[in-house]
């Protein structure tokens, strides 16, 4: 009971009437006519019990994205390439393009030319070749991580400068981490395409020890800030 409604299993016969097959990811856009985009279970249910309960049907984002991606798996490649909403370049992991405005609304963040396609569905790429992320897409359920712009570098100097504007914050989000104030700062959350930066893969909890070749513990948060705020590319 998403909004709109989305089909997550589908009967033999259960598009008969229709203009195609009803498949699982496709949404409930209408009943009888009458718009459900934002209606809730019971409202929905309300009209399917007083009308003649026909439904018009749509493919959801992530089912218009897989279908693309299978497309493109039979396809010649070329470089860059529209994947439905997604022109990517294909760098390792793939890099965006260009984006259509349809693709803007799935995500918090706004999109942008040369932000990096880290993770589909949580699962980060072995290698983040064509051929990979196509077939994961082919089946994904929609849930696409990408990395901003920029650089792990220059992410990171950016939203340092940035976060010492608000230095009340017990949590920051520097570039591809998001870092909780303690003593020494604590890790969060970090994306994927990071990784590569650290000797070790870094997880939940984990503690930012040094950074530029000096340690951060007992140093404050402003002073820390200053020093990421010049970062040369070196933490632990």
């Amino acid at each position: 009971w998403s909004k709109p409604p989305t089909v997550v299993a589908a009967v033999a016969g259960a598009g008969e009437g229709y203009q195609r097959p009803v498949v699982v990811g496709d949404v409930v856009v209408a009943v009888d006519d009458v718009p459900v985009m934002t209606s809730s279970r019971e409202d929905v249910l309300d009209l399917m019990t007083r009308g003649t309960g026909k439904l018009v049907l749509a493919p959801s984002f992530e089912g218009k994205l897989r279908a693309a991606a299978a497309l493109a798996l039979e396809a010649p490649a070329t470089d860059p390439e529209w994947v439905g909403p997604f022109q990517f370049r294909w760098t390792a992991p793939p890099s965006l393009a260009d984006v259509l405005p349809e693709a803007q609304e799935q995500f918090p963040e706004r999109l942008a030319p040369e932000d990096v396609l880290d993770a589909v569905d949580g699962c980060p790429w072995q290698v983040g070749e064509r051929g990979e992320v196509l077939r994961r897409l082919a089946s994904c359920d929609g849930r696409l991580s990408f990395t901003r712009s920029g650089g792990f570098d220059g992410e990171l100097r950016e939203d340092a400068r940035a976060a010492l504007d608000y230095a009340d914050t017990e949590v920051s989000q520097l570039g591809p981490l998001t870092v909780k104030w303690t003593d020494p700062p604590t890790v969060l959350w970090i994306a994927e395409s990071a990784q590569r930066h650290f000797q070790r893969r870094v997880t939940h909890g984990d503690r930012l020890v040094t950074a530029n070749g000096q340690t951060l513990k007992s140093l404050p948060k402003r002073q820390i800030l200053e020093l990421l705020s010049d970062f040369n590319g070196e933490m632990k």
